[in-house]
């Protein structure tokens, strides 16, 4: 009894004591905080209390700064307008966003982050963003889910029925009662209640954002950057008050926000237990308090597993050597493995290729250890599937670090964007074939020239039939002009082509001169065109891509200036980046040698507002028809493969200019390719077998290589050159094939008369778009192939170089 007495006036004093140290205190202005209905973050309880994230994290910080703070319950809306009315100070739980922050600032430091989702009635066929085109989609008013989704479907042409509703529980009435086909808000608020509404998530997410404190813009700014100090240094720490309140509200708790207990009846049963648990049952109290703890985080982690595995994305857990430590069901799924197939086992030997892991430098020297993944927080690459499938996944890397802040595992979260780089190579296709479109004038005026040389100097050639000098000449030309119609085909048909990015060492000096000289007779005669090609260094790139950018960009300035005329001038020059120079906007984040591509144009200009976007998929301020808003995303990711820089500067009025970082190849690795046309002609005495369904070309592949000595059986029929060949097979040294012809292929030719004679070298012509492959010539057993139209002299090399290789053994 006797300490019992003792404790009840120890705990007065102290109470009494802490009284007076507060009341006198001075007492400070109140601060003003609006919340609205948003569980767990945000919300109020039956006797009025304000709970949640934000109001526990308020209340701490104002328990530390002696701030006094009161909290204003509204509607999202209204909680807009009385911040701007200065009714209250600062309010909670609300997204960033350029227009927001012309009249509102935010503290840098985010609370939560949040995700856009669509939901659904059961049963409803909708999959992806295109499938509610022309649909009705309900929308909170002044949310930042709906003005995200909003911007994504306009920026992919969807064009949806947006309705506006007060709140997001209106947004799920709506799809419940069926006025709306869907409803759109935040991934955290529709998957605590769409069960609710009878409604179900739909696998269409998009744009995640931070969720801040603000206050009007001018006012509190000191008491933003005190929270985000508070804020800061909890982020820090793995057990700070932070991180116990998020764990306490987003965890088991979701049963509190229904059944809570009003505070003065809170601190007299508290009051009481304490007193209680002092004087008889500390023991048992303890006991059932361990207890309670322990189906709260029995609870918890059962809604944590529900959600991590519900989830329409890969979650993956790795430690730092790489080995999965877990994988929820949609990645399993995804990829096709088992639990026991996959956990332990190391993402190199599954589903990430060493050769991608060493390309982006994942993994240390001692190739045991992964890197820290703060240099690919987000990335896209190619993974491997069970079955061998390839898919592209875009991941966002988080690494997790123990209580002393060492690096323990590394956590990602993936989409599979497999289907929107199909459609995105496609479109690059398209964007290809629209460039070429505008090339089609100065390609039509090249041949026509190119036709003119030809027609003109045969009928030169007729003339001068007394004068075998002037005929020769003539001929020499003739010959010239069909060697710069192949080399335009050749470009036309390598720009055009639907291929995998080849790079390899390359001036592109030639390429700006190719495709300055294409789109030349394509411009209209307003336009002027200047050329200051100084540089001629070599880089490592695809020639084709190379080829892609230049076009894109004079393609743009040509129709910046297509009703005002001007100047499209191109330059290629070498510049030094220096390491002050590096990070910012306009320059490459590395230091170094780099070849600098600039196109400028006199034009129209772009507008400032909107020249950030310029590189994002469809966007164009081209009129219908004029363009994909493709070109310029192309470009981006092209210069950015080839790890460029890119920038664009403009002043309305006065013209565009795009610069275009490539870096320089410091030691030139390659060799120049021997010409062999130049290289002595040889002929033989060996019988060759001509077969082509063109008699004009077996005609003139017979006399020519009737001159040079060997003996030729021509046929423009696959079926009669196999009887021929099988009456006497030994007699033919060589066979010159087409690959197209009428009833049998070149292929199928050659496995006819390989069957009989295995080691019978065969050459194939071929005068296709796509060039033959060396594993499809392999396996049909072609030795050689030349493309159409053909040298003559290249082709004589050739069958000289098979028969003398065939006489060797």
């Amino acid at each position: 009894m006797k300490y019992t007495y003792s404790i009840v006036c120890a705990i007065l004093i102290l109470y009494v004591t802490n009284f007076q140290a507060v009341s006198g205190l001075e007492p400070s202005p109140t601060l003003r905080v609006g919340i609205y209905n948003t569980p767990p973050f945000c919300f109020t309880g039956p006797d009025g209390e304000a709970l949640g994230i934000y109001p526990d994290l308020i209340n701490k910080i104002a328990s530390k700064e002696h701030w006094k703070v009161t909290f204003t319950s509204s509607s999202w809306s209204e909680g807009l307008e009385q911040l701007q009315r200065e009714e209250i100070d600062l309010i909670a739980h609300i997204g960033f966003s350029e227009k927001r922050q012309r009249t509102m600032d935010f503290n840098h430091e985010s609370v939560f982050d949040e995700w856009g989702q669509i939901f659904l009635k059961p049963g409803t066929s909708i999959e992806n963003i295109q499938d509610l085109d022309g649909l009705h989609v309900a929308v909170e008013e002044n949310d930042m889910n709906g003005h995200n989704f909003i911007r994504t479907t306009e920026s992919m042409g969807v064009h949806c029925n947006i309705v506006i509703m007060p709140t997001r529980e209106d947004v799920f009435r709506a799809v419940q009662a069926g006025t709306v086909a869907a409803g759109v808000t935040s991934q955290h608020f529709g998957l605590r209640h769409a069960r609710d509404f009878k409604l179900v998530a739909s696998s269409i997410q998009f744009s995640p954002f931070s969720l801040f404190f603000a206050s009007k813009k001018g006012f509190h700014g000191d008491k933003l950057t005190v929270i985000d100090t508070y804020l800061h240094r909890w982020k820090q720490v793995y057990n700070s008050y932070y991180h116990e309140r998020l764990f306490y509200w987003m965890g088991a708790n979701a049963a509190y926000e229904k059944t809570v207990i009003p505070r003065w009846l809170t601190n007299t049963v508290g009051a009481i237990i304490i007193i209680l648990a002092l004087l008889a049952a500390l023991s048992r109290a303890l006991n059932n308090k361990v207890k309670k703890k322990t189906r709260e985080l029995r609870s918890q982690k059962k809604q944590y597993k529900d959600l991590v595995e519900n989830a329409n994305s890969i979650i993956l857990r790795m430690d730092k050597s790489g080995r999965v430590l877990f994988l929820n069901r949609f990645g399993l799924d995804l990829f096709g493995y088992t639990r026991d197939e996959i956990y332990g086992r190391n993402i190199l030997d599954m589903i990430l290729s060493p050769e991608t892991a060493q390309s982006y430098h994942f993994i240390t020297a001692d190739k045991k250890t992964f890197k820290l993944p703060e240099d690919y927080e987000f990335m896209e690459n190619e993974n491997i599937c069970k079955d061998g499938r390839t898919v592209s996944i875009q991941w966002s890397n988080r690494a997790i670090n123990d209580h002393q802040g060492h690096f323990h595992e590394i956590l990602c979260i993936g989409t599979d964007i497999t289907q929107r780089r199909q459609l995105e190579a496609s479109l690059s296709h398209a964007q290809k074939i629209e460039a070429i479109g505008t090339l089609a004038g100065g390609i039509a005026h090249d041949f026509n020239n190119i036709l003119t040389i030809i027609f003109g100097y045969t009928d030169l050639a007729r003339l001068y039939l007394d004068k075998p000098d002037k005929i020769k000449d003539a001929l020499d030309q003739i010959s010239k002009g069909g060697l710069r119609a192949k080399e335009l085909i050749s470009q036309i048909l390598t720009f055009s082509r639907r291929s995998e990015s080849k790079q390899q060492t390359l001036q592109p000096l030639h390429i700006v001169k190719e495709t300055i000289t294409l789109l030349r007779p394509a411009l209209p005669s307003t336009i002027k065109i200047e050329s200051v090609l100084a540089s001629k260094s070599t880089i490592h790139a695809d020639p084709t891509q190379i080829h892609q950018i230049i076009m894109n960009l004079c393609t743009n300035a040509y129709h910046a200036m297509e009703k005002t005329g001007g100047t499209l001038r191109v330059a290629l020059t070498d510049t030094h980046i220096r390491d002050n120079e590096t990070g910012a906007a306009q320059s490459p984040s590395k230091p170094g040698d780099y070849i600098l591509l600039e196109v400028s144009d006199t034009g129209c200009g772009i507008d400032p507002e909107i020249i950030e976007k310029i590189f994002d998929p469809y966007f164009t301020t081209k009129e219908r028809g004029k363009g994909t808003g493709l070109g310029l995303s192309v470009v981006h990711g092209i210069v950015k493969d080839h790890k460029g820089h890119i920038h664009a500067q403009s002043l309305p009025g006065k013209g565009t200019t795009f610069r275009v970082y490539l870096p320089v190849l410091k030691h030139d690795i390659s060799s120049a390719p021997k010409d062999i046309s130049r290289e002595l002609i040889t002929g033989g005495d060996e019988t060759i077998l001509v077969v082509d369904d063109e008699i004009k070309i077996t005609e003139s592949l017979s006399q020519i290589l009737s001159r040079h000595g060997y003996t030729v059986k021509a046929f423009t029929d696959a079926a009669k050159a196999i009887e021929f060949f099988q009456g006497a097979p030994d007699t033919v040294d060589l066979i010159l094939t087409d690959m197209t012809m009428p009833g049998m292929r070149g292929s199928e030719l050659t496995r006819e008369v390989l069957h009989r004679r295995p080691k019978l070298p065969v050459i194939l012509c071929s005068g296709g778009m796509e060039p033959l492959s060396l594993t499809y010539l392999q396996e049909v057993g072609i030795t050689d192939c030349i493309q159409k139209p053909i040298i003559m002299g290249n082709l004589l090399q050739k069958i000289r170089k098979q028969l003398d290789r065939v006489q060797k053994k």
